[in-house]
């Protein structure tokens, strides 16, 4: 089958399909996937985290050191660019792949590109072989059901509801991530300049000792922060195409669907990662707001 030929399945065999055992294990694994890039990640901020709590302080308290504080975090930093941000590219890039396999599989499509960072079968067994059973780990991490999915529903329509949910979650995942980044880092620099004015040192010893050892460390944030912006633009822009092509009174076809499942995974694979403790916190609001815009677009079709 050719994009041009695709032909969206009814909402009922989206509803059961989401929810058999191969939709499931891609999800299992593409979620699997996506920690272990967060990991990456983790490990890259925690350094920088350290560093700039510890160098302003360490490089005060001993001015000797402020020349190999600053060193060693840059040695930090470009480590965490290269070798642990490649890995966690690379982990995540797959990480998308995999969802966008799970998505063609439950939405029926037909691959119009390859995808070499899609990894094996056996990568995936592997990812998902675990002491629990399939549906019980699904039930746990709240996987079954996916989609808001209405079985009545027209299924082209459906498909393009549960693309812009993707986009529009995201999106709003992304700017409370940016939100609380940009406050903590705005807060931590003030907390420095505070002590640093109260402690009643000297400019220089304020420009050496505290904002120099922690200027690679903003910089690192500040890229994150732009980044991150960007990628939720992008899809915020995705979910107002497809959410203005839902009002339309013309029938959405099926390239249409697969011009937007092309950006989303093209998105999937270049947002940066948030945390996981984030996405915890603001899943159940999140979620609830996402299946209200369903329900909501669903009644304006009628």
């Amino acid at each position: 089958m050719t994009g041009q030929d695709y032909t969206p399945p009814t909402s009922a065999s989206i509803a059961t399909r989401q929810n058999d055992d191969e939709a499931l294990r891609l999800l299992l694994a593409q979620r699997r996937l996506y920690t272990r890039a967060k990991r990456w990640q983790g490990a890259r901020w925690l350094g920088l985290v350290i560093l700039g709590v510890a160098a302003p302080f360490i490089s005060i308290l001993i001015p000797a050191s402020a020349v190999a504080a600053g060193a060693i975090t840059g040695i930090w930093l470009f480590v965490g660019r290269t070798f642990l941000t490649a890995a966690e590219v690379r982990t995540m890039t797959k990480a998308a792949a995999i969802q966008e396999e799970l998505d063609l599989y439950i939405f029926q499509m037909p691959e119009t590109i390859e995808r070499a960072s899609r990894p094996t079968i056996e990568d995936i067994e592997l990812l998902v072989r675990d002491k629990e059973e399939l549906r019980a780990a699904a039930r746990r991490e709240r996987l079954v059901d996916w989609y808001d999915v209405d079985p009545s529903h027209p299924g082209a329509e459906t498909i393009a509801i549960a693309q812009r949910a993707n986009a529009s979650y995201t999106d709003r995942l992304i700017r409370t991530a940016v939100t609380v980044w940009a406050i903590v880092t705005v807060v931590w620099l003030a907390m420095l300049l505070t002590w640093s004015a109260l402690s009643g040192l000297a400019f220089g010893l304020i420009l050496l000792g505290v904002l120099l050892p922690v200027l690679p460390a903003a910089l690192d944030v500040a890229d994150y922060l732009r980044s991150t912006w960007r990628a939720a633009q992008d899809r915020a822009d995705l979910a107002r195409t497809i959410e203005s092509r839902l009002q339309d009174n013309k029938p959405i076809i099926g390239q249409e669907l697969i011009s937007w499942q092309t950006q989303l995974y093209d998105l999937r694979r270049t947002t940066p990662q948030l945390p996981d403790w984030l996405y915890k916190i603001t899943r159940k609001r999140n979620e609830a707001a996402m299946h209200a815009a369903s329900k909501r677009l669903r009644r304006r079709e009628r």
